[in-house]
């Protein structure tokens, strides 16, 4: 079996077990049972896993990755001038915003294209600057979600998740809470 099929297997079931673990703890919770004299106390769920989709701020902006709030944003010019910084010339975006999240522990990335196609350009661009010999990133992997193409790659000390939606180009960069900062975005940024 090939290396990305098997990462693609290993995000799928990571995804998965988020879901059934909120399932399990919030929705259809089980009681405990004690193995020995001493009482458990009950499952709580953890206040620092979200699933939930986030909302938008009055700029467009998600109010949260996860259950990372919002701390920082970059709109307009300033931010189409980080992401000429950051990727060189070729990507011709008409907006986009940069939002960071907690104390720096996720950044993403949103870049408006002119069309759908030129989006779906730029992440093909992307992936294939990524590539195998990258020395930034490594473990580029695609995996279809729904229709979607949704890369990952590690690199930086974070797990970067990039795909197109619509005419936008998303770039998520986190240190943790992977799954559920990715799921929060995954259908509010449009």
């Amino acid at each position: 079996m090939s290396k990305n099929f098997i990462l693609a297997i290993l995000l799928g079931t990571v995804l998965f077990l988020g879901v059934y673990l909120a399932w399990t703890t919030w929705v259809n919770p089980r009681p405990t049972v004690a193995v020995n004299a001493t009482p458990v106390p009950p499952i709580t769920p953890s206040a620092h896993i979200t699933i939930a989709p986030s909302t938008l701020n009055p700029e467009g902006i998600p109010a949260q990755v996860g259950s990372l709030a919002l701390t920082k944003t970059m709109t307009g010019t300033e931010a189409l001038a980080e992401f000429a910084r950051l990727h060189g010339k070729g990507f011709d975006l008409v907006g986009g915003y940069m939002a960071h999240y907690g104390q720096d522990e996720a950044l993403l990335w949103v870049g408006q294209a002119k069309d759908d196609k030129a989006a779906m350009d730029m992440v093909a661009q992307m992936a294939q600057k990524i590539g195998p010999d990258n020395t930034m990133f490594q473990d580029l992997n695609a995996l279809d979600i729904g229709g979607r193409t949704l890369f990952s790659a590690v690199g930086q000390s974070q797990q970067h998740f990039f795909y197109a939606v619509n005419d936008k180009v998303v770039w998520l960069a986190t240190l943790d809470q992977a799954a559920e900062a990715l799921h929060s975005l995954w259908s509010v940024v449009k």
